[in-house]
């Protein structure tokens, strides 16, 4: 995805918005499978004690050198800054990256996860969703293959997801995946707004472990550990095979 225009910057502007002491709207999530959902923008601020513990996890295993890929508010960044760590924070939302210098990180590049190439890094972090970055399934191999040029030979990615399995699961456990559907069930349309700031309307990846596991020793990775969160989410840590 390409550097959002303020226009179009919902979660940019939410952020901006509660930061500088505006609160009171949430943001509006659409999806093309779900119900709408609200998000309050106070979530992108919360405290490592609030995180779930497969983000606690990963930011206890970050080390040396960190790529924070979509770093919102700064959240995780602030974090792995106060514990010493040198951190670099990636985000298309030139509001969230105002945000995340006015909060007092460095080293904030607004710009799309493919704009890097002369640097390596010794961990590449990708939470709330983070492995949605890649948008497709195919989507997910390019991912990959970046994110390993990006990376120092023993370093690490830790990225999160969500198995969407249980949204077309009945009471009795049977699922109704169309099997024969050229598009995976964790394939999904996102549209987010704010006010009267309007998204355009992108593609978000949910892929369940077992298919992460499996597109990640196709791109030369290996798994090195996964923990299991509170709802069907997880996380996996990467290293290159």
């Amino acid at each position: 995805m390409s550097v959002l225009k303020k226009q179009y910057d919902p979660i940019g502007k939410a952020v901006h918005d509660y930061y500088h002491g505006i609160t009171g709207d949430n943001i509006l999530v659409r999806t093309d499978i779900a119900e709408d959902e609200t998000l309050s923008p106070g979530y992108f601020f919360r405290p490592f004690e609030h995180m779930p513990v497969q983000e606690q996890e990963a930011l206890k295993r970050c080390k040396g050198k960190v790529l924070d890929v979509g770093a919102g508010a700064g959240a995780h960044s602030i974090w792995l800054k106060e514990k010493g760590l040198e951190v670099v924070s990636i985000d298309i939302s030139p509001l969230s990256c105002e945000t995340m210098r006015e909060r007092g990180l460095k080293n904030v590049v607004c710009g799309d996860i493919y704009s890097l190439s002369d640097q390596r890094y010794d961990t590449i972090l990708l939470l709330m969703n983070g492995a949605g970055v890649a948008q497709t399934l195919p989507g997910l191999t390019v991912l990959l293959n970046h994110l390993k040029s990006l990376l120092n030979p023993e370093g690490r990615i830790l990225a999160d997801s969500s198995d969407l399995l249980y949204l077309f699961t009945d009471e009795n456990g049977e699922s109704w995946i169309d099997i024969a559907s050229d598009t995976y069930y964790g394939e999904m349309e996102y549209q987010l707004s704010y006010k009267t700031v309007k998204g355009k309307k992108f593609p978000l990846l949910f892929v369940d472990p077992d298919t992460l596991s499996d597109y990640a020793e196709g791109s030369g990775f290996m798994v090195v550990d996964k923990i299991k969160g509170a709802h069907f989410d997880y996380l996996v840590e990467l290293a290159i095979a």
